[in-house]
């Protein structure tokens, strides 16, 4: 009974121990862890616009008729011009870039011409609509293919000022045209990746970019799945859920800003992972691919982890050392608390 005690003692420091530096090391992994493309419907002239797109398959000779709703979301009376501009993207990120008339008669995608729009003002009271039609005449001997323009809105009669700036005050809706026929649907992934390839704690970030080389829009989606080491499935993000369109001749940039692709699993995250971006765009659908292999190795963590298992290691070796050493010393004086010793017994005779 008397040894068991101190045998007690040292289970009970040593899972104390145990518990105080597991703390220390979870807090200090606490510490560590810490579209479509248009400009929106409404502007700072004071309209609103019922619909940012309009999305249309023409054939050759054809036509197509909408109507497009204004709104004097302003609080005074304005008169509203109608005008239409060709655009092609403006970078990456699909923001359209309208084109002067001037610039439109060499322009491959050219619509403008097609559409017809009284260019009369309209004049609104605050907080009252109308709708405007317009019509889409497709040439008969039109090449199959996309055509895109924008009919937009401003204060200022039409023409008054040809420069990029005027047209930057306007706010109006973009008209996607597909003219049916055999149109060259070409699109490639230009770059899958992740911004490293070796994270310390999520979040990991992707980056699909898809070049388009043929002659009509095209609408990439899918999905990013993401593996673990051993092939098993941790995550799946969609890619281009807003219906982003890739016009031809450009790149489109789908990130954590216009696709949310970020993958932020919770809890302890070791390893290496493999992304798949899988896409289908066109019809009949064609299918995209790519991979990216990348690494999360929380180094603090496994370091604070390391270090603890040290610890508690040598803290052990330790312990029973004292304990080793306790039961010697005990065993080495236990003849003496006993009887006499042999050497100092007296005889008789």
């Amino acid at each position: 009974m008397t040894a068991a005690l101190p045998l007690k003692k040292i289970v009970l420091t040593f899972l104390a121990s145990l518990l105080v530096v597991s703390i220390l090391a979870f807090s200090a992994f606490a510490q560590e862890r810490g579209d479509q493309t248009t400009g929106g419907t409404t502007g700072k002239i004071g309209i609103q616009v019922s619909s940012p797109i309009y999305n249309a398959t023409i054939d050759p000779g054809g036509s197509y008729q909408d109507t497009i709703k204004v709104r004097n979301v302003s609080d005074t009376p304005q008169t509203f011009y109608p005008e239409v501009f060709d655009f092609r993207p403006s970078g990456e990120t699909g923001t359209p870039e309208f084109i002067l008339n001037g610039d439109a008669q060499s322009y491959t995608y050219s619509l403008a011409s097609w559409i017809n729009i009284s260019k009369v003002g309209i004049k609104l009271e605050p907080n009252k609509s109308t709708a405007l039609n317009f019509v889409i005449n497709v040439p008969k001997n039109a090449e199959p293919g996309g055509r895109y323009a924008g009919i937009l809105f401003g204060t200022s009669p039409p023409h008054t000022d040809g420069s990029q700036i005027a047209i930057s005050n306007k706010v109006g809706s973009i008209v996607l045209v597909r003219v049916s026929g055999a149109a060259k649907e070409v699109a490639t992934v230009k770059e899958f990746s992740t911004p490293k390839n070796f994270y310390t704690t999520p979040p990991v970030d992707f980056v699909a970019r898809i070049q388009n080389s043929g002659s009509v829009h095209v609408i990439p989606k899918g999905t990013i799945d993401i593996k673990d080491t051993f092939g098993r499935k941790v995550a799946t993000l969609p890619v281009n859920e807003k219906n982003g369109n890739v016009l031809p001749e450009s790149i489109r940039r789908f990130d954590k800003d216009s696709s949310n692709l970020v993958w932020n699993p919770g809890g302890f995250t070791v390893g290496r992972y493999t992304a798949t971006l899988s896409l289908n765009y066109g019809s009949p659908a064609k299918a995209l691919t790519a991979e990216v292999t990348f690494w999360v190795i929380p180094w603090v963590q496994l370091i604070i982890a390391a270090l603890t298992l040290i610890i508690l290691i040598l803290l052990l070796i330790f312990l029973v050392k004292r304990y080793n050493k306790w039961i010697v010393e005990k065993a080495e004086k236990r003849p003496a608390q006993g009887g006499k010793d042999p050497d100092n017994s007296s005889t008789g005779g």
